[in-house]
């Protein structure tokens, strides 16, 4: 009987020592899950504002292209597309690792010096420059669409990858070779 009651009470034991362990580590996984998602939603929340803000800057690139411009500039819609990324990420920088915050930052940042030569345009056909100015800055918005906007949305992207921890996964393992398309030859 005794031989019984030591055998039992050691199962107990090492059954309460096991659910405490497992408790410990499903609710430090539960965490994880949470705090992860939680980053999830932060990134694609980012991405649509991001997204969002190209969309404005193309609206304004052809705004500027239109023969004699008329109506309001669009400088106040971008600014307060920049400013509503600017307070999301300030908001959400709890979530966001150190370069991340560091390209949103930059980002933003270029997309002020845009508006900021978006809103000095001059208003009427008639003043001095106007067509000069409104050339120049096409010229330097088009530039910055199509070059400097894509590499600091590129950078974003990979700075996300690696706050996510997704990005060395892309394409399998990191020791497999990409493979060819089926019924193509590599």
């Amino acid at each position: 009987m005794l031989n019984l009651a030591t055998g039992t009470l050691s199962y107990l034991v090492f059954a309460g020592i096991g659910g405490l362990v497992g408790y410990y580590f499903a609710r430090k996984r539960t965490e994880h899950e949470v705090g992860y998602g939680r980053r999830v939603e932060v990134v694609e929340r980012i991405q649509l504002l991001v997204v969002s803000l190209a969309e404005e800057f193309e609206a304004a690139l052809a705004y500027i292209r239109e023969p004699g411009p008329t109506g309001e500039l669009p400088a106040k819609k971008l600014d307060s597309s920049i400013d509503e990324l600017e307070r999301y990420y300030v908001q959400q920088e709890i979530w966001l690792n150190r370069e991340t915050q560091g390209r949103l930052e930059a980002l933003v940042a270029g997309c002020r010096v845009r508006q900021a030569e978006l809103a000095r345009l001059p208003r009427r056909y008639g003043d001095p420059n106007f067509e000069r100015e409104y050339a120049r800055v096409g010229a330097g918005l088009e530039r910055w669409l199509r070059g400097g906007f894509p590499e600091a949305r590129e950078g974003l992207t990979r700075s996300f990858r690696a706050m996510l921890g997704v990005g060395r996964w892309r394409y399998g393992s990191p020791r497999q070779p990409r493979r060819a398309a089926p019924g193509r030859s590599a």
